[in-house]
């Protein structure tokens, strides 16, 4: 990987030798596809079919997980990326590249620009849209989930507005969009908030996204595990006992749940991730000690939360 300094700006180009090096380097840095995400108004799919939230995206980040959003309709887009940036090129009469850069002011921010002039003063954002979002840009406007992809692209390369490409059927269409003070601003504390999670291995708030509903066999062992955890609360019982099948129910809970955060009337099962404990016994002196490097493995944890309710 190469670094270039743009002069005169708070601009660095990052220019990738290979495309695990690209995607390596996605991990360390929020992405402007990953904003509208974070701002909840896209529905992105993942190739096992979950909506891609907060949560998932949190995984990614930490190295959890590697879910991908590829398929059919991405895989067309990407391909005919060059053809539509050719075409805008003669609309506006200016040279474009597609370039990836991050900005000193947010090192926590990147942006992978489908188009940026030479003159670094000019950028476009290409999607080979469907006939819905296509005629949104006809009516001068940007589909919502991709508004905040713009923006973010704006924030980062610091221009006062991006051209929104829209392209269907050989037709490409330029809706010129102008930076937004205000969303910029409340969108720079979400991505502020949830770069802090990724650094300090702290999940965020989930959505009711994370959750798969189940079926009634899921339900009937849940309401089980529930009516346990209760009265262990509430009855005088024998609490060993109640501990030996609380955790032999817990554990059918879990593999129903095919590890994934699971719900059913009214019901929800969580997993938890948390940084492992601190082996202290293995430090030799605690003074001018990093203790993050005695740190124990991350455990899962689940949680039943929620009230019954009739479905």
């Amino acid at each position: 990987m190469k670094t270039i300094e743009i002069k005169d700006t708070n601009l660095v180009e990052y220019i990738f030798e290979s495309t695990q090096e690209w995607l390596e380097f996605r991990k360390e840095s929020i992405g402007a596809s990953d904003c509208p995400i974070l701002m909840g108004v896209a529905k992105w799919k993942t190739t096992d079919g979950r909506i891609k939230t907060p949560k998932l995206l949190w995984e990614e980040k930490m190295g959890l997980t590697n879910l991908s959003s590829d398929n059919s309709a991405t895989r067309y887009g990407k391909a005919m990326e060059e053809p539509a940036r050719q075409m805008y090129e003669k609309m506006v009469d200016d040279l474009f590249a597609p370039r990836y850069i991050k900005n000193k002011k947010y090192p926590h921010l990147m942006a992978s620009l489908d188009g940026f002039n030479f003159s670094n003063d000019k950028a476009v954002e290409i999607k080979n849209a469907n006939k819905d979002d296509h005629e949104l840009a006809r009516s001068g406007k940007v589909p919502e989930k991709y508004y905040p992809q713009v923006m973010q692209q704006i924030m980062v390369s610091e221009l006062e507005e991006v051209d929104y490409f829209s392209v269907n059927s050989g037709e490409g269409l330029i809706v010129t969009v102008k930076r937004d003070y205000e969303y910029i601003e409340k969108m720079a504390e979400k991505l502020f908030n949830f770069w802090e999670c990724v650094k300090n291995f702290k999940e965020p708030e989930l959505t009711d996204d994370d959750y798969i509903k189940r079926d009634e066999q899921w339900f009937d062992v849940a309401c089980r595990l529930n009516k346990i955890k209760e009265n262990k609360k509430s009855l005088e019982v024998e609490k060993k006992l109640l501990e030996v099948e609380e955790k032999a129910i817990e554990s059918m809970l879990k593999s129903f749940s095919m590890g994934q955060n699971s719900t059913y009337g009214g019901l929800r099962y969580t997993s938890y991730q948390r940084k492992g404990l601190v082996d202290y016994k293995a430090i030799p002196e605690l003074t001018m000690v990093d203790l993050e490097k005695y740190r124990k493995e991350s455990k899962e944890y689940w949680s039943l939360s929620g009230k019954v309710k009739d479905e």
